[in-house]
Order: C-alpha cells, then structure tokens, then sequence
C-alpha cells in the first residue's frame, strides 16, 4: 500500500485514505472547489491589470510593476501545473500541466530577460516585446476550466453520495434458526436474510422462501413493482412493499445481470 500510494503520490495525484468516509470526501471536494475558485479569481484580477497596463501608455518603471504582478500568477496561482510537470517528467511522459507550465513560462522567462536587459534585443536588432499579460491570462483561462471541472466533478459526487446513502446499514440474518441484526458488512456469502415489508433489501441475493413485490424504481425508473418468487434475483437497495421473504447471497452462483438502463 506505501508503494501504492507513492507511485500515485510521484505521478503528481493524491491518494486519500483507504478509511475516509463519504463526508470526508465531500468535504475535500469542496475545499478543492473553494481553493480554485478563488485563485481562479486572483488570477483573472491581476490579469485583467496586466493586460489593461500592458495596452496603456508607457512610463518609467511599468515593466518592473507588469513583471512584479505576473510572478505571484506564474509561481504560485500556477504551481500546480508544475508540480503536474514534474510527475508527468518522472515517469518519461508529458501531459496538459507540461504543456501549459511550458508556453506560459517561455512568454513569462522572455518577458523576464526583456526587463533585466533590454540591450541584449537592441543589440540583435529584435523589437522588445513583454509577454506577462499573455502568460497570466493563459493561466486564469486554464483555472476557469480546472474549477468548472471541478465543480461538476463535485455534482456528481454529491449525487453518488445520495444513492449511496439508500443502501440500509442493518440486515436480519437467520442463523441457527434465530433472527439476527447484523451490519450489511458482517453479512456473509451463503446467510439467509430476512426481509420484512416496508424494508430496503441490505443485500443483491436471491429469493429463497416467501413471494413479494419489490420496488425497483430507483434501479430501473418504473415505480410498477416487480413481482418477486423463489429463484428470482433481489437487488440490494431495493424496496419490499408488500410480503416477507427470505434470500441468500449465493458464494458459487452468479446472480443474472440487472437491466442496463
């Protein structure tokens, strides 16, 4: 597992904990969002002053200010495509963060020399040229798009997280005749469960005693209910609305495919 998480770590990603529960994993999602967002917004700021300094009329000290506003944009808003360079470049391979933290670090390096030595373009006969506002304006464009990625990736975590939330926590196994409670993850393949009307079924298994009907809506969007028998396959999540009846979740049986919506 530390071998894992190292290869994932030098690959430039994260790995969370194999124990992080769902609102942990929530709640990183949207710090991410929060910390995007609001670099995004920084960035798109001392941006838009670039830009508008860079188009407006010349004064002494402008390149000094235009290269002082760019390096907090370059360096650290845009850490993270370097970081995603440098695991990109270990494993021999390049990505998106190597190709932006390269076009944006030959506008910013040229624009730099432009500053510190202006004679050396004079001297070339090259019209001096400062490139700043390009580079930081490529960087908040790419942080608009990470943070709207971001966003919808959150979405539809949330979402995972509702349906998650159906599966029931509490299955009544039949053990040595007797009814038992048990957590869904002390379950074990081949237990006889017993599922009472008005109950979500803990477990995907199949009907072994009793006839009912079960609400498969959530799995198929037809809120008819499917008539249940024995031999027939239950879906975990599901809801018994009327009848009891007994399953198993078979170890040496595969349980028939459910519909593909």
């Amino acid at each position: 597992m530390a071998d894992m998480r190292r290869a994932v770590e030098g690959a430039g990603y994260g790995l969370g904990s194999e124990a992080a529960t769902l609102e942990d994993v929530t709640t990183a999602s949207q710090r991410e969002i929060r910390g995007l967002r609001n670099r995004f917004i920084i960035a798109l700021v001392l941006a838009v002053v670039i830009m508008g300094l860079s188009m407006g009329p010349d004064f002494p000290w402008k390149p000094y200010l235009l290269w002082a506003l760019a390096t907090p944009v370059q360096f650290w808003i845009g850490w993270r495509f370097y970081k995603g360079m440098w695991g990109a470049l270990k494993h021999k391979t390049a990505d998106m963060n190597t190709l932006i933290a390269v076009g944006t670090s030959a506008a910013y390096l040229y624009s730099m020399v432009a500053v510190l030595a202006p004679g050396l373009f004079a001297a070339a006969d090259i019209e001096l040229g400062l490139y700043f506002d390009t580079s930081s304006m490529i960087i908040a464009l790419i942080l608009l798009g990470r943070f709207l990625e971001s966003r919808a990736k959150g979405q539809t975590s949330e979402a995972i997280k509702k349906l998650i939330g159906l599966k029931p926590k509490i299955a009544i196994v039949i053990r040595d005749g007797k009814e038992i409670e048990l957590s869904v993850e002390a379950v074990q393949l081949g237990d006889l469960i017993l599922v009472r009307p008005g109950e979500r079924v803990p477990v995907d298994g199949i009907a072994r005693q009793g006839y009912s009907s079960i609400d498969e809506s959530m799995i198929t969007g037809e809120s008819i209910p499917v008539d249940k028998k024995v031999g027939d396959a239950v879906i975990g999540g599901t809801i018994n609305r009327m009848g009891s009846f007994n399953l198993r979740q078979p170890g040496w049986a595969r349980i028939p495919p459910w519909p593909v919506l």
